[in-house]
């Protein structure tokens, strides 16, 4: 009963200094975008020790300057760096590949598990062995065929290669396995198709793991950096997370402008997160079954 106790503490402990590390660069973030440039820039240039450091985090005079440049411009900015152009083009990209890919890697992962064709097992596993390379390596592959369908400085080439992730074919694979197949065997009895099944059956089975794959390909989408910054040489064209480094100074680095900037290009995410919260702890039981 003690040692139950002891290592309950330890968790919370444990959790905790967790949450410590996790919250202090989103604070750090938070109180640096309501500083002006020069405040930032002398608040860590004399810094004495950690506890001099932690009181210079909060702004000597707070100010939204930062947030009200991010959208209609200022002195100093680059202006044919658009952010609400860019907050366009990430959430065309973002809702586009999470609403094709949980349709795509669902149906597929339907196709993987209930329909008996001939090497299916043998495809679904090299597959997942060929995701296992370094996304780095296909960069130069991917830009030539981008190139030769003229998809370079076009948003489709941010869209289609995100639409079939082999690792959410895998893990709705995975919680699909937790459902009967006598309740296929039943549809099919009653008339249904394939199809049929798919939708009737087991789509409202596995909400709650389409739900966590439907986070992951936004997230994945809202935060790539790498492709989009090869892809995409037209500013009208870039991304949010990618286009943040063309929010600068012509002469000058405004640091407090780019922090703010980071802070609302992480709000999407976050807030999807919060409103799917409920259901991406569900989704995560892989071994889930069917209830009722």
């Amino acid at each position: 009963m003690v040692s139950g106790k002891v290592g309950k503490r330890i968790a919370l402990i444990f959790m905790f200094l967790l949450g410590i590390v996790w919250i202090v660069p989103i604070l750090w973030l938070v109180l640096n975008s309501f500083k002006t440039d020069s405040d930032f820039i002398t608040s860590f240039a004399t810094v004495t020790g950690p506890w001099d450091y932690l009181s210079r985090l909060v702004p000597r005079e707070w100010t939204v300057v930062n947030y009200i440049e991010m959208f209609v411009g200022g002195s100093g900015t680059n202006t044919t760096a658009n952010i609400l152009s860019m907050f366009k083009n990430s959430f065309i990209v973002s809702i586009t590949v999470t609403v094709c890919a949980v349709f795509i890697t669902s149906l597929s992962a339907f196709a993987y598990e209930r329909l008996d064709f001939k090497g299916g097992e043998k495809i679904f596993w090299a597959l997942m062995y060929m995701s296992m390379f370094p996304n780095v390596v296909n960069l130069l592959p991917m830009f030539r065929i981008a190139n030769a369908l003229g998809w370079v400085n076009n948003l489709n080439a941010l869209i289609w290669p995100s639409l079939a992730g082999v690792f959410n074919i895998f893990l709705i694979r995975n919680f699909m396995r937790g459902i009967p197949k006598v309740l296929d065997e039943a549809a099919t009895i009653d008339g249904a198709n394939s199809f049929q099944v798919y939708t009737h059956v087991i789509l409202p089975s596995i909400l709650p793991v389409m739900i966590v794959v439907a986070l992951f390909s936004f997230n994945g989408a809202w935060n790539d950096f790498l492709w989009p910054s090869i892809v995409m040489t037209d500013v009208k064209n870039q991304t949010l997370t990618a286009g943040l480094r063309l929010l600068s100074g012509q002469y000058e680095q405004k640091w407090a402008h780019m922090i703010a900037s980071c802070l609302v290009s992480m709000l999407p995410p976050f807030i999807l997160y919060l409103v799917a919260q409920k259901y991406f702890l569900q989704g995560i039981s892989v071994q889930a079954g069917v209830k009722g």
